[in-house]
């Protein structure tokens, strides 16, 4: 994610912070110490600190349990707002994922109930606010704090927890698109009643609502995506007329194409059939550190990525955001058969709404 710094890996994951949380702790601090002075300012800062260590563990406990179903998290990235895990996909499977869901909520209740057998039920249970007079202040606050993350978590709205356990018991019932339209509705509906309560009452909860009907929003048109996706084969969305460069060709000629048409990336092809392909952030990036008079075959990608013309869109989709690149080519038993990218698929779905109730008699144009 853009404006993060790494912060290490744990478990094989990487640990993001993004800048903007240190701008909520510059916030809380400053705001502390022109009020309660430096100690106070600097027990509330470690404050946040600390509720963001249990918001790690609680993603790594979705990382973990999701490893263990074969789904792989990239990273996990700290916003003011909470946590985001990067995973791979949620598995389709029901039961796994209420499994990973559920591992959140309960690991925040698990800490919760550590620190208050430990030191807690000394200190009682706590919902924190921004000023903290001492030790037994930041313990009991932070167990509440923990509950709180556990019930909010449990809404049954996307992007929570809650939402995605609400998809699975859905999806138990009816199929996984109809499950999410489902999910996603309710998800909003309570979102709605946040929102007006919110704008009226509390404005952190209006704000949350907003958050919430975004979220449900989004994750339906994701999963609607997908199913689209997966219905098409590669060979019928990829381009079959484009621009092929030789390895030979320097990389002028390549700028001239990208400059004065529509084609983006293009695949090199040699003697032997493709040896790479030229994408467009290699042809801008290579001006600057190479020039433009080196052959395409010194900048090109030799580690490209290619599929097969029965291969779903799905499938394509998710290889090309999984290795970062831009463009695949479609190969059948060696040959190149034609390109895919991320903007043709776009153009293909596009191009296939505009033909929608046009005269079948019409032939598709591949």
């Amino acid at each position: 994610m853009k404006w993060s710094i790494s912060a290490g890996r744990v478990f094989g994951i990487s640990l993001r912070i993004h800048l903007t949380f240190f701008l909520l702790l510059l916030f809380v601090f400053a705001t502390v110490l022109s009020e309660r002075g430096f100690k106070d300012a600097a027990l509330s800062a470690l404050f946040i600190c600390a509720i963001f260590v249990c918001v790690v563990i609680h993603e790594i406990g979705h990382s973990l349990i999701a490893r263990r179903f074969g789904k792989q998290t990239k990273s996990i990235t700290l916003l003011p707002i909470g946590g985001m895990a990067t995973m791979e996909e949620m598995p389709r499977n029901p039961g796994q994922e209420i499994a990973i869901a559920l591992i959140g909520p309960l690991i925040n209740l698990v800490i919760a109930g550590l620190l208050y057998a430990l030191v807690g039920w000394q200190v009682g249970v706590a919902i924190p606010g921004l000023y903290l007079e001492s030790g037994g202040a930041f313990v009991a606050g932070l167990i509440g704090v923990n509950i709180m993350l556990a019930v909010f978590n449990l809404i049954p709205a996307f992007p929570m927890d809650g939402g995605r356990v609400l998809r699975g018991m859905l999806a138990m019932r009816m199929n996984y698109v109809r499950a999410t339209t489902w999910a996603a509705s309710i998800g909003q509906a309570i979102a709605t009643v946040f929102i007006f309560y919110g704008v009226f009452y509390n404005f952190w909860l209006a704000l949350i609502g907003i958050f919430l009907y975004l979220g449900a929003g989004s994750e339906k048109q994701q999963v609607v995506l997908q199913s689209l996706l997966a219905e098409v084969p590669a060979g019928e969305a990829m381009t079959t007329e484009y621009i092929s460069l030789r390895p030979g060709d320097l990389l002028v000629n390549a700028l001239e194409h990208f400059h004065h048409g529509s084609q983006q990336d293009f695949p090199v092809i040699g003697d032997n059939g493709i040896e790479g392909v030229l994408t467009r952030d290699r042809i801008l990036a290579s001006i600057h550190i190479k020039g433009l008079n080196v052959p395409v075959s010194e900048v090109m990608d030799e580690n490209f990525s290619s599929v097969s013309p029965r291969m779903g869109l799905d499938e394509v989709y998710k290889k090309l955001l999984a290795s970062g690149k831009t463009a695949v080519a479609v190969m059948d038993a060696g040959e190149l058969k034609g390109m895919i990218c991320l903007d043709g698929i776009s153009k293909y779905f596009m191009v296939r709404a505009a033909l929608k109730g046009v005269d079948a008699r019409i032939s598709w144009p591949t």
